[in-house]
């Protein structure tokens, strides 16, 4: 399992695909997988992790959260 924000983007992009999908089964793989690359990420990185990039990973979550469709793909992520 590799921890690195672009892993992280990536989790978001395909959970939102899952739930596009009412892939509910897999949206709660990426989930469950996604949320330990974070807290690998975090436990790895620390103190010295990139707070905008954080930032945008929580307002990602909160997009999600709020409506999958609206997520934006960031540049040079595909699912």
């Amino acid at each position: 399992m590799n921890a690195t924000l672009d892993a992280l983007h990536a989790d978001l992009l395909d959970l939102r695909d899952a739930l596009d999908g009412e892939d509910y089964g897999n949206a709660g793989d990426v989930l469950a997988l996604h949320d330990r690359r974070m807290r690998q990420y975090i436990d790895t990185v620390g103190l010295q992790a990139p707070m905008q990039a954080l930032r945008d990973l929580l307002r990602m979550q909160h997009l999600l959260h709020e409506d999958p469709r609206v997520v934006p793909r960031p540049h040079g992520l595909s699912s």
